[in-house]
């Protein structure tokens, strides 16, 4: 998550050096923020859907290039090719930056539905829907403010698959299954600006920049949780489905030990500086930050830099992560042989 944020931020700088001395269209200030309010609202009317049982249906090279560190697509080579099962593209005149996209994302995602033969194919379909129709409008962003604005959209379209997939989810499990999926439905939403602000930070350290990150770190977490549904869905009805391979270094593992709430953190990156990086809080009582090295054997060499506190860091995919303490040296919360479990991969 945080490379692909990073190389967002890097290709911002660039154009933002190159366009430097222009002044920001005022309208461009109120499209931005017409984005966020309809982000607020759309996870607004997400939990309340939870709430009532039931949920309704509500950037350039360097973002796709980025991706795979994130979740690998096992079609992936086939995503650029297939025109099979997706709305025409958005071209010329209709890029417009100010346009809201919401009800032709959900009449493409509905259109999805329909036609896929399996939740394999739908979410295969939903990747190039937003591959080959939504991202040439992010490519074509020449402003912070347009990049804003077209980022949100890749996030409304995963928004409106999941909760479509819940909809098929609610009407087709059983009791028991649908009130365990929705109690985890309701853990992982009540998280979501927590994790976010572990990931990314706060809007003051980012400035301007801050949409475009929250969007697309909100993109992110709402694709793993959709993956995470049609898996579900697709036991309830008996059909096969492949989750897609994740990054083995990076990602953001959490334990809320089962109330809603993060207890114990766990963010593996890679540094603003470069390099590897990973901060590691253990039940609210201690947090330590320091570099990593991948061993290549599924286990990440973890030392924090004031070289108190050494340890294995194991990412274990969608099953989450942990680390476990090999030496200390009197840093509070940190015990050496202790193993902390972060079963939830956000």
């Amino acid at each position: 998550m945080k490379k692909k944020i990073m190389a967002m931020v890097m290709g911002v700088v660039v154009l933002a050096l190159s366009a430097c001395g222009q002044t920001e269209n005022p309208e461009e200030n109120r499209t931005n923020e017409t984005g966020g309010a309809e982000e607020i609202r759309d996870s607004t009317d997400e939990i309340q859907a939870i709430q009532n049982d039931e949920i309704q249906a509500t950037q350039n090279d360097e973002i796709q290039a980025t991706q795979n560190d994130e979740i690998t697509d096992p079609a992936d080579s086939d995503l650029a090719e297939s025109t099979e099962d997706v709305p025409d593209s958005l071209t010329g005149a209709e890029m417009d930056f100010t346009c809201d996209y919401s009800e032709d994302i959900r009449a493409d995602v509905d259109y999805v539905v329909s036609v896929s033969a399996s939740l394999q194919d739908e979410l295969e379909s939903i990747e190039r829907i937003i591959l080959q129709k939504y991202m040439p409008l992010a490519e074509a962003a020449q402003t912070q403010g347009e990049m804003n604005v077209s980022s949100q959209w890749f996030f409304v379209i995963w928004d409106t698959e999941l909760n479509s997939l819940w909809s098929r989810f609610s009407n087709s499990a059983d009791q028991q299954t649908k009130e365990n999926i929705l109690a985890e439905q309701r853990n992982w939403i009540a998280m979501k600006e927590e994790a976010m602000l572990l990931s990314i930070g706060d809007s003051e350290e980012n400035g301007s920049m801050y949409p475009l990150l929250q969007n697309s770190f909100l993109e992110e977490i709402t694709r793993r949780r959709a993956y995470v549904l049609a898996n579900e869905l697709a036991k309830v009805k008996g059909e096969p489905f492949v989750l897609p391979e994740v990054s083995p270094k990076y990602g953001l593992f959490v334990d809320d030990q089962g109330t809603g709430s993060i207890y114990s953190s766990l963010v593996v990156q890679q540094a603003w500086e470069g390099g590897d990086e990973a901060i590691i809080s253990i039940y609210r009582q201690g947090e330590i930050e320091g570099t990593f090295v991948d061993n290549g054997n599924g286990e990440l060499a973890f030392t924090s830099y004031d070289g108190n506190v050494k340890g294995t860091i194991r990412i274990n995919g969608w099953d989450g992560a942990s680390f476990k303490v090999t030496e200390t040296s009197g840093v509070f919360g940190f015990f050496a042989r202790e193993e902390v479990e972060f079963p939830l991969a956000f």
